[in-house]
């Protein structure tokens, strides 16, 4: 696998497993042993698909319920 960031190509298991970004989808959050950069990386292909910074989500929503108390209040 090759990092985004730095370009440091090394097998997925050398880049530190952090969690599941979903329980019904392939992505994980694994961390650059060279840049220490933490990276969506999508398992099922084993390629990077981009870095993560504090607060994003490029595995989308969860569950669906987003908005949903905005909603019950107009209600």
């Amino acid at each position: 696998m090759k990092c985004s960031e730095c370009s440091h190509e090394a097998p997925v298991s050398e880049f530190r497993y952090l969690y599941n970004a979903r329980i019904d989808a392939s992505v994980s959050m694994r961390q650059c042993p060279k840049c220490q950069v933490w990276l969506a990386i999508d398992e099922l292909k084993g390629e990077s698909m981009q870095k993560v910074s504090p607060g994003e989500a490029p595995w989308g929503k969860s569950a669906g319920i987003e908005g949903l108390a905005g909603d019950m209040a107009s209600l």
